[in-house]
């Protein structure tokens, strides 16, 4: 986990619970946590940032040594003996989630979250900090926090077609998704390309979309309607959350048979009285970072199969942005 606050989040003013609390001894300070930061570069919108409840868990020597938490987002308050304490958070947790269940540093980093432990305004987040008691001045500890998940979405789909008889065509864009979602990721930090398994249980949206209750909120838009035409793009902007998918282009497929691969975006569109789809491949994702189609154009007809790629068909201005999350830059990709 991250030491650097890059998801920093709003004010934390009241106590929260505790855990193994033990009678204060000689020489014990009240030190006080929270996710708070006085200074962000990682606001969000629409809850991105939002603190519903979190725990704090305090590791001294190697051992689990206090924790608690708020159920109200609010910060914690703890007696602690003189010493050097590693710090963590987890924001959002899911309700299975207690602190008593990690003894160790290496226990909690390791551990897997789901992707459906998150909803759209609830996101899982976690982070960690040393901190020596006793702190300077009785100062607030603040635990900068990192989202679990990473943030695809596109802003504008125009529609260009070159052949004149296909631009005669209504087209429809019927549903806007991800495919080939990795369910799981550690609360310490990202898979490998060496840790992501095939084990297809472990995936949501498998060569193309399947509703799932749990995710849909997360990964798809679908029964959409919406009339694009060369002279009115489409410029609601949608966006979608997803786990870290790590893999290189060099272990990507398209093939027909269920194996690991690259994470899409899918546009699904109706044109005349015909589905077609257009798939672009996200780059290798990290935690806490945005993929963002500025323009998608539509230039000729897509695929029939949402996991196969008609070349020429859509050229996107593609890249990973962190206006709102973390740092940027430029990605273009033309499929």
């Amino acid at each position: 986990m991250k030491a650097n606050c890059t998801a920093l989040l709003g004010s934390l003013l009241i106590l929260g619970g505790c855990h193994r609390a033990a009678p204060p001894g000689p020489g014990s300070v009240e030190v006080v946590f929270s996710v708070l930061g006085e200074t962000t570069r990682a606001t969000g919108t629409d809850g991105e940032a939002a603190v519903d409840d979190w725990a704090l868990l305090l590791y001294r020597d190697g051992r689990l040594a206090e924790a608690g938490t708020s159920s109200s987002g609010s910060a914690i308050r703890k007696t602690l003996p003189a010493g050097e304490y590693t710090a963590y958070a987890v924001v959002n947790p899911p309700a299975s989630f207690a602190p008593a269940g990690f003894p160790n540093p290496d226990a909690l980093a390791g551990a897997a979250s789901a992707l459906g432990d998150n909803a759209p305004g609830r996101l899982v987040m976690a982070g960690r900090r040393t901190v020596t008691v006793p702190v300077p001045d009785g100062s607030v500890q603040r635990i900068g926090v990192d989202r679990l998940v990473c943030k695809a979405g596109i802003r504008k789909v125009s529609v260009q077609f070159k052949n004149p008889a296909l631009a005669a065509r209504p087209f429809r864009l019927k549903g806007i998704y991800l495919t080939n979602c990795y369910g799981k990721t550690r609360y310490g930090s990202d898979w490998t390309a060496e840790d992501i398994l095939s084990t297809a249980s472990v995936w949501h949206n498998r060569m193309g979309f399947h509703s799932e209750a749990g995710v849909d909120g997360l990964l798809a838009e679908t029964g959409l309607d919406i009339p694009v035409t060369a002279d009115r793009p489409h410029t609601q902007e949608h966006v979608f959350y997803f786990y870290p998918n790590p893999l290189p282009a060099s272990l990507d497929t398209r093939s027909g048979t269920w194996t690991r691969r690259r994470t899409r975006l899918v546009l699904e569109a109706q044109i005349g009285d015909r589905t077609y789809y257009y798939p672009v491949t996200l780059p290798e994702s990290q935690r806490n970072r945005t993929y963002l189609i500025e323009e998608a154009v539509i230039r000729t007809l897509g695929s029939l199969d949402p996991e196969k790629d008609e070349p020429g068909s859509i050229e996107v201005t593609f890249r990973t942005s962190t206006e709102d999350w973390f740092p940027s830059y430029p990605v273009t990709e033309t499929s």
